[in-house]
């Protein structure tokens, strides 16, 4: 397996991160997809590094760090971190690094992003062949496509959850994981890096607006296989309301739910999450 870090220019203030891996030998040479992983609100690719070796020893895989986060950078303005603006940096890495063909997944936010991504290729491949191929879509513990306005008091929590390592642990191991708490493992170190490195800006912009944003009117252009990867002990995005919020929206879905995981079934479960993963793409 090879792999390589990549930072795109897209913009003279957005510079976007990329973990590049490639399969052993020249397996990615011979038409798979390249799978590109979106993280959610607080990470970044490392998010995704305990279920990428998993799945990069057989497809190629792209993990990126949204704008503001991680090692990419963003505009120092306030309305630069919307959902809209996320799925344009997407697609303008999946053109920058000439990806044929693509199955998006994306975590919580990043799912919201995926679906707007989706949307867009889904349509942009009606109407240019030589557009990249959507050929399918992973949404785990994901933000539904509609709006979503928290009550004064949990909106102003949100804001400060990422303020300093005290709070970003005890949201990562309360709120966002069970593992870490019931197992009393212990928390990887760039969990709590990422939720308090990413820059002011796109740590206010979920809670603040991001959140709020629909996309909805969207995702009725996504033609491709669908997998919803929920979480059976998740609190902030639970089953009921994947179902009714978004599984709905998507009537060819298949639905897995993850015992035992929290929000952020990658760190919980990452084996499972690479498992479907795997399948999903030998069955796609």
């Amino acid at each position: 397996m090879t792999s390589a870090t990549r930072l795109i220019d897209l913009h003279p203030n957005v510079k976007i991160n990329t973990i590049i891996r490639h399969p052993p030998g020249s397996q990615s040479e011979h038409g798979s997809p390249t799978i590109v992983f979106l993280h959610f609100w607080g990470g970044s690719s490392s998010t995704w590094s305990l279920v990428n070796p998993l799945v990069s020893e057989k497809y190629p895989t792209i993990a990126l760090d949204f704008r503001g986060w991680g090692c990419s950078s963003g505009p120092d303005e306030r309305g630069a971190y919307s959902i809209a603006a996320l799925a344009g940096d997407v697609e303008e890495v999946i053109a920058a690094l000439e990806i044929n063909e693509v199955v998006l997944v994306g975590l919580s936010m990043g799912a919201k992003v995926a679906q707007l991504v989706a949307a867009h290729m889904c349509a942009g491949a009606a109407r240019n062949k030589e557009a990249a191929k959507l050929r399918g879509l992973i949404l785990v513990s994901p933000a539904p496509p509609t709006p979503l306005t928290l009550p004064p008091d949990m909106r102003e929590q949100q804001l400060h959850a990422y303020d300093d390592e005290i709070s970003a642990t005890f949201v990562a191991i309360n709120v966002l994981t069970t593992r870490f708490r019931s197992e009393s493992r212990i928390l990887p170190d760039f969990v709590v890096s990422d939720m308090v490195g990413g820059n002011k800006w796109a740590k206010e912009a979920w809670p603040a607006y991001a959140m709020a944003e629909d996309v909805s009117g969207a995702v009725g252009n996504v033609t491709v296989p669908v997998l919803v990867l929920a979480a059976a002990e998740d609190v902030v995005e639970p089953l009921h309301r994947v179902e009714t919020e978004l599984v709905s929206r998507f009537p060819n879905a298949r639905v897995e739910v993850l015992p035992k995981s929290g929000h952020l079934s990658p760190l919980d479960a990452p084996e499972a999450v690479a498992g479907y993963l795997l399948e999903f793409m030998e069955h796609m």
